[in-house]
């Protein structure tokens, strides 16, 4: 039996053997990076991998109409210290007959920040080969969701696929009428935009609102672009909608959808659309995946008394 004094003298032996020199236990080293931005959800017959590309500085300023007093007493009350920096998440929509990339991350781009352009290398993690692209399809052609599209040397990285994207946003960024008239600190935008989509012009394929592939239908939800869309998959009973920036920040656009953002083209059209969105999401029970929410970026919007409130989905089996 162990008795106290047994114990005690077990310790004071291990004392002494470890003041002879013998060798401590090793220390693992730190590793200095996270876990590849991978992550699988099922939706019917259908799986999705959500694929990090890093996160970007946003701060408070950027949601033009919201008090940012007011910003913060709903930070504090939602338990945050600070606004965290923003998410940009990529979508790998798998058919098991074709392989869909929704969104492309930042790409070489680094206007805003080192921390972005990690979705190819996630994509690799995946085992997705850029070759294994059948289609892109762009919610909108923002740096962060269209410079993915390119090499660093401006080349097309998805030598097989072709783009898809609303005609709308297409027309938009193309037209040159459009581009003379905007204003000088909106140009860059124009210029990214026509830049990643250039090597696929022969590739491009400008559609309105309907199926763009079996289980996959684009809609139009202006506002954030003139041709921003959502995309919803289907399989069997089960749907999701893959939102884009209707959101750009889980808390401030719940609790508040008429908040503007800095880079919408038009903000009280953005607003509209995504009140119309959350309340479709809200009644009809359709979880969705957006870019900008903390990665994976699955996820459910649910009624909240006058307002809504964003739920992380559940780590689950993909079985």
């Amino acid at each position: 039996m162990i008795s106290r004094r047994s114990l005690l003298a077990s310790s004071l032996a291990a004392a002494s053997l470890g003041a002879t020199g013998l060798p401590a236990l090793a220390k693992a080293p730190l590793s200095g990076r996270q876990v590849p931005g991978v992550f699988r959800q099922k939706i019917g017959s259908i799986e999705i991998t959500a694929l990090s590309d890093g996160f970007g500085p946003i701060g408070i300023e950027a949601f033009t109409n919201l008090d940012p007093a007011e910003a913060q007493r709903m930070l504090a009350a939602a338990g945050e210290k600070a606004m965290a920096p923003t998410a940009i998440n990529a979508f790998v929509v798998n058919t098991s007959t074709k392989t869909y990339l929704v969104d492309t991350g930042m790409g070489s781009n680094k206007a805003f920040g080192p921390s972005l352009g990690r979705m190819r290398a996630n994509l690799a993690a995946a085992g997705i080969e850029p070759g294994q692209i059948d289609a892109v399809i762009l919610t909108h052609a923002h740096p962060d969701h269209a410079e993915g599209l390119i090499t660093s040397e401006g080349k097309a990285r998805f030598r097989k696929a072709e783009v898809i994207l609303h005609e709308a946003e297409a027309n938009f960024w193309l037209d040159e009428g459009v581009f003379s008239r905007a204003p000088e600190a909106a140009k860059p935008f124009f210029l990214s935009a026509r830049n990643a989509l250039k090597p696929y012009a022969n590739r491009t394929r400008k559609v309105k609102d309907g199926e763009v592939a079996p289980g996959l239908t684009l809609q139009l939800a202006a506002g954030h672009t003139p041709g921003h869309a959502v995309i919803r998959v289907s399989s069997g009973k089960d749907q999701l909608l893959i939102a884009g920036d209707t959101l750009h920040n889980a808390l401030f656009h719940t609790l508040r959808p008429e908040t503007t953002f800095a880079f919408d083209s038009d903000g009280k059209q953005a607003a509209e659309t995504r009140k119309k969105i959350f309340d479709m999401v809200a009644t009809d029970g359709i979880p969705i995946a957006a870019t900008h929410v903390p990665f994976p970026g699955f996820g459910r919007i649910v009624r909240d008394g006058q307002a809504y409130r964003y739920v992380p989905a559940q780590w689950g089996d993909l079985a």
